[in-house]
């Protein structure tokens, strides 16, 4: 029990964090007391942030029951996973790849990850069995802040900034990235990421 303070401030000391950056290809590491039902435990690449555009990003860790075949008419045989990318525009797909200048008009985000590109050439690369789970993620819908309302929740410690990387994106299992993530982020982090949503139940 913690009757005389908050339990949050007491185990996440985020001074910091306040030093800390985003740019294309962050992580937004959510804190393990988020209570919205879109973010909990969830890590968001970053993709676009700017005062005057808003933050952009796509959450990586919360896989659908859709594959791409289930979407997409043009996709033949190819079984890759649809991820949910954010509750803004549910209708729409993105997806973040590897493959670099193979698909034009890419947004290079840094440590080998690249934002969209051509759909068309997309597709082609899935049917020739070039573009796979291997180099290729898919989300419906995308995460979007004002400028404003990002920073707003920084402040009051709902994210942790963090480093992307393609192992984190590719590599670890979604049910295990959130957990991973933080542990390999140091001392702090590791004792954050075994905290308990409910501390009364612990």
């Amino acid at each position: 029990m913690c009757p005389n303070g908050n339990m949050k401030d007491l185990v996440w000391d985020n001074s910091f964090e306040r030093e800390k950056k985003i740019a294309p290809g962050s992580l937004l590491i959510s804190e393990p007391f988020m209570e919205d039902e879109n973010f909990k435990k969830s890590i968001i690449l970053i993709c676009e942030h700017g005062k005057e555009e808003g933050t952009l990003g796509f959450v990586l860790n919360h896989p659908t029951e859709f594959m791409l075949s289930d979407l997409i008419d043009d996709v033949k045989g190819s079984a890759i996973n649809v991820n949910f990318g954010g509750p803004c525009e549910l209708d729409s797909l993105h997806y973040i790849h590897t493959l670099g200048e193979q698909i034009p008009d890419s947004t290079n985000l840094g440590n080998g990850l690249y934002w969209g590109g051509e759909f068309e050439v997309v597709i082609d690369m899935i049917n020739n069995g070039i573009g796979n789970d291997d180099n290729i993620r898919f989300y419906l819908g995308f995460s979007g802040w004002t400028f404003d309302q990002l920073m707003q929740e920084l402040e009051e410690s709902s994210w942790i900034i963090g480093h992307s990387s393609k192992e984190i994106i590719f590599d670890y299992p979604p049910t295990e990235m959130w957990q991973s993530v933080l542990k390999g982020m140091g001392t702090a982090y590791k004792i954050l990421s075994n905290y308990p949503e409910n501390p009364s139940l612990n």
